[in-house]
């Protein structure tokens, strides 16, 4: 985009003399945006760089759901966290013509810090904030009435049988071994069994769906706040703690356990539960980057490693808490 066409865009909004700074094109074109008075925001222009990327949560309907839940999130905290801004008009999502295509747009507030990174991931207090983070987000979304959930990704049983039909067609691709397309179809049926009784297709919770460092914020007066709701939608609260657990030393996730779980504790039938979302959610990284050609050499390499060192394992009902991820 060039000066004159975010210019207009931001003009859209109720903003003092806004100025755009270009941070990066990924699943979004990002930029931030500095008022006069030194105040920032967070310009999403939901277009994928990678075509194949796009998904429902890049639609317009599928952008308003989130945002909604996004309001009624800062609404509910006590604290700062990321919330959408009205254009002019009291929209949510702003569309504008590019290139002569329609685009969508939306506004946040900008969250001072910097992201979560693994030198950080040895202080017992940032991950005990990570795990009361999480279970803050999930106490929201018990109560929360979603808004056009439908228009949103889902990471339930019905997504887990589509990632493994997306494995199997990476065989033909020379992408994967057809042995090792069996092993990924057998690890998520297992998951899927032991959910048989867990809610719909979809999934039961209201889930973030995306957990990691560069979605999660260090601010800076020493909080976390967890960003970019890009994958929120149906699925099972335990695929957010696998996803945390992950990014965690292993001798260090029974402190995020105790911050997330309380009081009440978690039992060994989570433990069995989160082995297998680990390995979905790993799954699901690859699907994701099905369509990104530059990902493909890595993942030549790196599937056999997975299904042999984790996959198996599991299968055979080895426990992967402390095997898996960091």
């Amino acid at each position: 985009m060039n000066n004159e066409q975010l210019t207009d865009l931001l003009n859209r909004y109720d903003l003092n003399q806004p100025k755009p700074i270009f941070l990066r094109h990924n699943e979004n074109r990002t930029y931030r945006v500095q008022e006069k008075s030194g105040r920032n925001y967070l310009l999403r222009i939901h277009d994928p760089f990678v075509p194949e990327m796009q998904g429902p949560q890049h639609r317009y309907e599928g952008i308003v759901a989130e945002l909604a839940m996004l309001e009624q999130w800062g609404q509910w905290r006590d604290r700062d966290v990321q919330v959408p801004i009205r254009s002019r008009e009291g929209e949510l999502v702003t569309v504008f013509e590019m290139g002569g295509r329609k685009l969508n747009a939306s506004l946040l507030t900008w969250l001072d810090g910097r992201d979560l990174v693994k030198n950080d991931l040895p202080n017992i207090e940032i991950i005990r904030k990570l795990g009361e983070q999480l279970a803050e987000l999930h106490a929201f979304f018990r109560q929360y009435e979603p808004l056009g959930i439908e228009a949103r990704p889902h990471q339930g049983r019905a997504y887990n049988d589509k990632m493994a039909g997306v494995i199997r067609s990476g065989v033909e691709k020379g992408l994967f071994t057809a042995a090792d397309a069996d092993t990924v179809e057998e690890t998520l049926r297992l998951v899927n069994e032991r959910l048989k009784d867990r809610g719909g297709e979809d999934g039961m919770d209201l889930i973030h769906g995306d957990i990691g460092l560069g979605n999660t914020i260090l601010t800076s007066d020493g909080d976390i706040r967890l960003i970019d709701f890009g994958f929120y939608g149906r699925g099972y609260t335990l695929t957010d703690t696998a996803m945390a657990l992950m990014v965690l030393p292993a001798d260090k996730r029974e402190i995020f356990l105790k911050a997330y779980y309380g009081e009440q504790g978690w039992t060994d039938e989570h433990l069995r539960e989160i082995d297998g979302f680990m390995l979905a959610a790993i799954i699901g990284y690859y699907v994701f980057q099905f369509g990104n050609e530059q990902m493909h050499d890595w993942m030549r390499e790196k599937m056999p490693i997975l299904c042999s060192e984790y996959c198996r394992p599991f299968l055979a009902g080895e426990p992967m808490l402390e095997r898996i991820g960091f």
